[in-house]
């Protein structure tokens, strides 16, 4: 797991920068761990957009994958019940999304929103049956607690009134290719 808390790490600047009232963010990886995209939400732009919505929409537009390519898919929150049902879906159609690794809980955000709908990843994974050869590995919390303090901030914003103004260009939520390759160290 540690492998992956660097890129929480920055997931979570991400998701803060592009929208801060709904930091969500996600990147997809590929079987050698080079990340493919990286998303933001934009469900203010279409419902379908949550943050691995858009990636899963961006990687099919940017992308050849195929069925034997195992991919990572790695979120600062759990996914909910439809970014979920679309990891299961794309997965039915040679979107080999194996692994989804994961920072907030949604158990720990439906707490922090008060909200009292909703299922785990876990819960809709077994309806989709544990022997499934579309089940991908969930594995997380990675940096819960940062991840939860990023979406604190971004209630604290909403409870006040504060909105930013978000663009409307789907481009300013997703990034192509490996973007942590370009930092100088």
């Amino acid at each position: 797991m540690q492998e992956y808390e660097e890129m929480m790490g920055e997931l979570i600047e991400l998701g803060i920068n592009a929208n801060p009232v709904a930091p969500f963010s996600c990147c997809i990886l590929d079987p050698c761990g080079q990340i493919l995209v990286t998303a933001a939400y934009a469900r203010h732009i279409s419902p379908l957009f949550s943050a691995e919505g858009l990636a899963l929409h961006a990687l099919v537009q940017n992308y050849h994958v195929r069925r034997d390519q195992e991919l990572i898919l790695l979120t600062n929150a759990e996914p909910e019940c439809a970014a979920m049902s679309t990891i299961l879906w794309s997965k039915m159609h040679d979107i080999n999304i194996a692994k989804i690794v994961y920072g907030a809980s949604r158990n720990r955000l439906r707490e922090l929103w008060n909200c009292t709908f909703g299922f785990e990843a876990s819960e809709i994974l077994d309806r989709a049956g544990k022997d499934s050869e579309y089940r991908p590995e969930l594995i997380g919390p990675i940096l819960e607690d940062d991840c939860v303090e990023a979406f604190e901030d971004a209630k604290a914003l909403f409870d006040q009134g504060d909105r930013p103004v978000l663009s409307l260009d789907l481009d300013d939520f997703w990034l192509p290719g490996d973007w942590m390759l370009e930092r100088e160290d």
